[in-house]
């Protein structure tokens, strides 16, 4: 099979042939490069290049020098030939394309070494360690029991504010129970003033020395003046007095002093103590 390298040679062997001329003969002509040798170096170099295409197709993919020389050489071949530089020709799809570059991997770097195992503990030191162990778990205990007892004793005070809070809130208005009850009993006081009131007053007179001193001194000051002072005048001496000297002590803010009073015996009249201890009247 025809090389390109062997067209080439050939073609230069007869270029050189029609230079020297035949052997023997007188001097030469010189030889002039007409166009239709240029156009004819032109088409042989083409030829050449589509060659090695169709070798370089048909061999496989050849060393990237020998694709790169063989179209240089023909280049400078037809420039000193024609002194005309031939363009570059264009690259068609015919060419494999030049497979990129892998980068070099990168060296992995050296495992680390391990730690050196520690060394052992002396007995002393790890009982010292075992007994500070010990004391901060005891720290920490005792902090959490405090901290529970500052809790507590937030929480009681916090109770006991509000205890206080709520009895200066009763101490300043009264309280709704109280007051009924207070209201009930004047009410009451008041019917029993009434029927005092109504009734005859030698009828109330009769009572009033029979009455205790504590339960007579509130319905005599809620009564009529006037209606009193006719019942008083028909009560006995000695209850009258005693209840004119508890209204004086009572109206100059002294508390009357209480005096056993025996229901169901008359002023004039004294309880009696038999043998046996038990009282009878006289």
């Amino acid at each position: 099979m025809t090389t390109p390298r062997s067209l080439v040679r050939a073609g230069q062997t007869r270029l050189g042939k029609l230079r020297t001329g035949r052997p023997g003969a007188a001097q030469a002509r010189p030889y002039k490069l007409r166009l239709i040798d240029a156009v004819t170096l032109a088409a042989l170099g083409l030829l050449v290049l589509k060659l090695g295409a169709i070798a370089v197709d048909d061999l496989g993919p050849s060393p990237a020098s020998a694709d790169a020389q063989l179209p240089e050489f023909a280049r400078v071949l037809a420039k000193a030939r024609t002194n005309y530089e031939l363009p570059d020709p264009q690259t068609t799809g015919s060419v494999t394309p030049k497979e990129p570059e892998k980068p070099a991997a990168e060296p992995e770097p050296p495992a680390p070494r391990p730690p050196p195992p520690p060394e052992p503990m002396p007995a002393s030191e790890r009982a010292i360690l075992e007994k500070l162990s010990a004391r901060r778990d005891a720290l920490k205990q005792r902090d959490e029991t405090l901290s529970l007892r500052e809790q507590m004793l937030g929480t009681a005070e916090r109770k006991l504010e509000e205890g206080v809070k709520d009895l200066k809130r009763n101490e300043d208005r009264p309280d709704g129970a109280a007051a009924q009850q207070a209201e009930a009993e004047r009410m009451g006081l008041k019917n029993i003033v009434t029927m005092y009131e109504t009734m005859k007053p030698k009828d109330a007179a009769r009572v009033f020395d029979r009455l205790s001193l504590d339960v007579l001194v509130p319905i005599v000051l809620a009564m009529n003046p006037r209606k009193m002072a006719d019942v008083l005048a028909l009560m006995q001496s000695e209850p009258a007095e005693k209840l004119t000297v508890a209204l004086a002590n009572r109206a100059r803010g002294q508390t009357p002093t209480q005096q056993p009073v025996v229901m169901g015996l008359g002023p004039n009249e004294l309880p009696a103590i038999d043998q046996g201890g038990q009282d009878r009247r006289r």
